[in-house]
């Protein structure tokens, strides 16, 4: 297939190559083929064009997450002759989506998306009926020099908008193809999520291939391509990996030589395991690495990951230890923000993140190193290193531990004098169960907890969740909330008659009826009990969703009152007349329409959840 022409020539190849019958895209609840996905996309792309005039060199936003939905809007946006970028309905809008001319989305989101006389909304749902009834038959506009607008992951900072031409995609497709070597027969499962520059990718190498998209792993596939954490639960089962599975593709995140090879033994004879290695800027088309391409026998293999050789038309550039990356198209290199190294022919070796690099003790320490020299213990699986609490304060290193292992303090301390010198030697180690990672699969250092500083702590110090040992912040929270709840328990039932004498008063009310009450008062002070400790440990237990940080505090103080506020609340209503209009009145301005509000913010909370979520409707 040459590497010329546009992006959707490439999909109508695609299409051509499999057949109008063949299925092109699978989920738990929808099944599209090439013929149904052609047709969907060709209308909606001439409603686009009817109503909202795009054409060449526009830009359309498609902010929805179903999948299948996705794929129709992007290629008929290309048929257009404009470009697409997918971004999340739950996330802030870029800034780089200003000049976009149109948004494509479901009505669900629609309090979220901001329309205009220049930008009109386009519901998949709402405008079904208008939709459905343009032409199928295929338009044929100049295409606009960029085929879509991809995100960086935004590991080295926030995410940058990187434009994608044609022929930058057309050429790494090329360069896939001869590596993958997918045909019409395969069936892909994608993983990723569908506003990455990896689902791009996916869906580049896949539909160009006539291939199948497979986007529920409880359909058969031959082919995976995820990230690192979902290859090992994909593989790992008690009978291991799918019957079938002839290709792993693994990107998104680095994976050390140990647990590549430990991988690979899982699959059957024959089938291939392959590293994928390349940012947004080229759009994922930089390296690629299977064990074959090993010179020798690799010494300590916890302590190496390669990213492999260079896909066709890449180019790997070593700027000091700087990996700059030509794409696949030509032009110029561009930084990857990694370190690595090639020794004599062979592949080119990971050597950590620059952005990772902090100060501690004056000097600059290299985390991926000390990590790198952390895993080689044999208690411990992985390890990441971050800053203490100021730029002063030596490294925190996180570590887990391998099953049925626990670190030893004394051999572990002994041992972290090897990974480095002064500065560089951690003086914390903090055991958790699994390293924090991104929707995407990618590392998260942010999300790493610094346990609180401690006078006269020494190096080499453990900390870890398990019984006796010292604590993080966050569970020491956890830990006193329980036993300020029960003494908020008690103090209730002691104040309730001193604060609100007579308002449990229940001589006048005959059985069984009088126990239905005490039930109530009983209930309210669980409830003002439960508010308490929730006050106490609740903000840390709260899951992460899409929802920013002061939307979370607020949801969490909204819960503590709706729980808290109900033993006073009765009990000032109780002593309350009918008839008492002042006192009624700021009663329900101090606690029903609070409580109202409370929700109201609770809801609203909620509402985040499902955003980040695949949503397959």
């Amino acid at each position: 297939m040459a590497a010329g022409g546009t992006l959707h020539e490439l999909f109508d190849e695609g299409i051509r190559a499999a057949g109008r019958d063949r299925t092109a895209v699978i989920t738990d609840r929808v099944r599209l083929s090439y013929g149904q996905l052609d047709i969907r996309a060709n209308r909606l792309a001439r409603h686009l064009t009817e109503t909202a005039d795009i054409g060449p060199g526009d830009l359309v936003a498609i902010r929805t997450l179903r999948v299948p939905d996705v794929i129709v809007a992007a290629l008929a946006v290309l048929r257009t002759g404009a470009a697409f970028t997918v971004v999340s309905p739950g996330d802030r809008e870029p800034a780089e989506l200003a000049g976009a001319r149109a948004v494509v989305s479901h009505r669900v989101h629609s309090g979220r998306l901001v329309p205009s006389l220049t930008r009109p909304l386009v519901f998949l749902d709402g405008d079904s009926a208008a939709i459905d009834a343009r032409s199928d038959a295929p338009l044929d506009p100049p295409a606009g020099p960029d085929a879509a607008l991809l995100f960086t992951a935004g590991t080295t900072g926030p995410p940058r908008a990187v434009p994608v031409s044609h022929a930058r995609l057309r050429a790494a497709y090329t360069a896939w193809a001869e590596v993958f070597r997918l045909g019409t027969g395969d069936r892909v499962l994608v993983t990723a999520a569908p506003d990455t520059a990896a689902f791009t990718a996916a869906l580049v190498r896949v539909l160009g291939a006539g291939a199948t998209l497979v986007l529920s792993a409880r359909e058969p596939y031959d082919v995976a391509d995820t990230d690192p954490v979902t290859a090992d639960s994909l593989t790992a089962g008690p009978g291991g990996p799918p019957d079938g599975l002839r290709l792993l593709v693994v990107g998104g995140e680095r994976v050390r030589l140990a647990d590549h090879v430990a991988l690979e033994r899982r699959l059957a004879p024959g089938a291939r395991l392959i590293g994928l290695y390349g940012p947004a800027e080229v759009t994922g088309c930089g390296t690629w690495f299977e064990t074959a391409q090993l010179t020798g026998p690799v010494r300590e293999p916890g302590r190496h990951a390669y990213l492999g050789r260079p896909f066709t038309g890449v180019t790997v550039e070593l700027r000091g230890k700087r990996i700059w990356l030509t794409p696949p198209d030509g032009g110029d290199a561009v930084p990857t923000g990694d370190q690595g190294r090639v020794d004599g022919d062979g592949p080119l070796e990971f050597l950590g993140r620059a952005a990772d690099r902090f100060k501690a003790g004056g000097r600059t320490v290299d985390p991926y190193r000390v990590e790198a020299a952390l895993v080689a213990h044999p208690a411990i699986r992985d390890a990441l290193v971050g800053p203490g609490g100021s730029a002063g304060d030596r490294p925190i290193a996180h570590i887990v531990a391998e099953p049925g292992h626990t670190p030893d303090e004394p051999l572990v301390r002994a041992f972290l004098a090897t990974t480095g010198h002064g500065a560089e030697t951690p003086a914390v180690v903090v055991r958790i169960a699994a390293l924090p990672r991104t929707a995407a699969g990618r590392l998260d250092r942010g999300a790493l907890t610094r346990p609180a500083p401690r006078p006269g702590a020494r190096s080499g110090r453990i900390v870890s969740s398990g019984k006796g040992a010292p604590l993080t912040p966050d569970e020491t929270l956890q830990s006193v909330a329980g036993p300020v709840a029960l003494i908020a328990l008690v103090v209730s039932v002691m104040l309730t008659d001193v604060l609100w004498p007579g308002s449990t008063d229940l001589a006048m009310v005959p059985d069984p009826w009088a126990w239905f009450f005490r039930g109530l008062y009983a209930a309210e002070h669980l409830a003002f009990a439960a508010g308490v400790g929730f006050l106490i440990a609740g903000r840390t237990m709260m899951p992460r969703h899409a929802a920013p940080r002061s939307l979370t505090a607020a949801a969490h103080l909204a819960i503590v009152y709706l729980l808290a506020s109900w033993w006073p609340q009765d009990n000032f209503y109780r002593l309350a007349a009918k008839d008492d209009w002042d006192r009624q009145a700021a009663l329900v301005y101090a606690f029903n329409i609070p409580m109202m509000l409370a929700a109201a913010v609770v809801a609203l909370w909620a509402s985040f959840a499902g955003f980040r979520e695949r949503e397959e409707g």
